[in-house]
């Protein structure tokens, strides 16, 4: 009798993987509800595994994910539930990967620093010729502003380089004054100046006083004052000062840097366009009427239009 008990007993068909888990939460006295809260997963997936039937809505790697955690939690050699799972319902483990080396890790951000260096490189020279350009044209500009300023400083100089027979000849009387305060001997010598000498030296000397006059008051005219249409424009200067000055047509009158004392006239149609570099030592007028310069601070650059007599 004890044999023909055991041969059915030994038949008894093999266990799956859902009737172990389901047979193995029992034993424990747990529920569904307490296991899948314990493993943060819905009680259905749970139910789907202990009955066989996985949920093909779900990728069979989650699914695999979740038979090892299940298996875990009830202490259950996760190893051959997972090989009777892939085997009942013909679900084959995913491929292992090569993992990547770390040296090619490191040739990658090799070369990353190389072109980020590079990059650095060509910036700094582009920044360097960005300055030097800036650089050049802001010694171009000094250099372009101090000759016009040692022109505009200097017109005894150039008046007296326009008559050079002039100072030769004041040269030669200076020569003989000294000679006379020196050696009386050599006044009696001297000849006698004759009538056709004399009055080109009277001329002379009076061309070099007129230059001298202007050297103290110079004064500059532009346009035909007699012209009643045009504009007038008046311009002293109290103190040096750079100046810009278009007329109504946009073309360019006047430029460069003023000096003391200097008085500029300006005959053509306005309006008037003005950039002054120091404006509180201008002194303007328009058409014989003073513009009042008050509400230009000294020190600072302005600019402004200037409307004409049709204005």
């Amino acid at each position: 009798m004890s044999n023909n008990e055991q041969a059915p007993a030994a038949e008894q068909p093999e266990l799956t993987v859902g009737q172990l888990l389901k047979q193995e939460r029992e034993r424990r006295k747990l529920t569904l509800e307490h296991v899948a809260k314990q493993l943060n997963l819905k009680a259905d997936v749970l139910h789907c595994l202990e009955a066989d039937q996985p949920d093909k809505t779900i990728l069979p790697t989650f699914m695999r994910g979740y038979l090892r955690a299940y298996a875990r939690f009830l202490k259950i050699p996760e190893q051959q539930l997972l090989s009777r799972f892939e085997q009942t319902h013909q679900v084959k483990s995913a491929p292992v990967k090569a993992m990547k080396t770390f040296s090619n890790r490191q040739a990658k951000q090799q070369t990353e620093t190389r072109f980020m260096w590079l990059t650095y490189v060509i910036l700094a020279i582009l920044l360097a010729s960005f300055a030097v350009w800036l650089w050049q044209g802001a010694r171009d500009f000094n250099t372009t502003t101090s000759s016009a300023e040692t022109t505009l400083s200097n017109p005894i100089a150039t008046e007296a380089s326009a008559l050079p027979q002039t100072s030769t000849v004041l040269s030669v009387e200076q020569a003989s004054d000294s000679a006379r305060l020196i050696n009386p001997e050599v006044v009696e010598a001297e000849p006698d100046l004759t009538a056709t000498e004399q009055p080109v030296l009277v001329e002379e000397a009076e061309q070099l006083a007129e230059v001298a006059a202007v050297a103290e008051n110079p004064t500059e005219s532009f346009g035909d004052s007699s012209n009643s249409g045009l504009d007038r424009l008046k311009m002293t200067f109290s103190d040096n000062c750079w100046i810009d000055v278009l007329d109504g047509d946009g073309e360019r009158i006047a430029y460069g840097t003023k000096q003391s004392g200097y008085v500029m006239e300006l005959n053509a149609k306005g309006p008037f366009t003005i950039t002054l570099g120091n404006p509180s030592v201008v002194a303007i007028d328009i058409n014989q009427k003073p513009f009042d310069m008050s509400g230009f601070p000294g020190g600072r650059v302005a600019k402004f239009t200037l409307a004409g007599q049709d204005e």
